[in-house]
């Protein structure tokens, strides 16, 4: 008796009356060859592991749940990111003016750091803008694999907070001034 009829994909709805066959399993134990079908449980478990055992033989593994916290927390991490990223790369390609309005907010005379300040600046803005794009574009990925992906958002951000500070640190180091100005105090 074959029936004619196509077979539903995953997720469609099957037609009036279809009703699903397990193929017939190669593997039968001697029981259900001698038309002892296994109880309960046992009839549950062979067929989990029927089923399992057809997956793994196609190469198919079932898709993984989808994780709306995971991507939730992980777009929160990302708009953060862009936004933290959008108001200090303009500030850190124009450290030199950051610094000097530091330096005469705190009273510490004159900037005086040559051109490291520019190339200090400079690198720490490209540095930032790379680990960014960076953070998008696995984080995305890790998304659309499902895979945890919250992680990245966060230790990119750390790598980039490391790099300008490291170097904001060089620029500041290269004014003699400031450290005869912080002895002196």
């Amino acid at each position: 008796m074959a029936d004619d009829r196509p077979t539903p994909r995953y997720g469609e709805l099957a037609p009036e009356g279809w009703v699903w066959s397990p193929p017939a399993d190669p593997h039968e134990t001697e029981t259900e060859t001698e038309g002892t079908a296994p109880d309960g449980a046992d009839a549950d478990k062979a067929a989990s592991h029927r089923n399992y055992a057809e997956g793994a033989a196609s190469g198919t593994a079932p898709p993984a749940p989808y994780r709306v916290l995971d991507a939730s927390i992980s777009v929160f991490l990302l708009v953060t990111a862009v936004m933290t990223s959008s108001s200090s790369v303009p500030s850190l390609f124009d450290l030199r003016s950051t610094l000097e309005m530091f330096y005469s907010d705190r009273g510490l005379g004159e900037y005086g750091g040559g051109s490291a300040v520019d190339i200090a600046g400079a690198i720490a803005a490209i540095a930032q803008l790379v680990l960014l794009a960076a953070t998008i574009w696995l984080t995305v990925r890790l998304i659309g694999q499902r895979r945890r992906s919250w992680p990245v958002p966060l230790l990119m951000g750390a790598l980039a907070m490391i790099a300008t500070i490291a170097c904001v640190a060089v620029a500041l180091v290269a004014d003699p001034g400031l450290i005869s100005n912080l002895s002196a105090t």
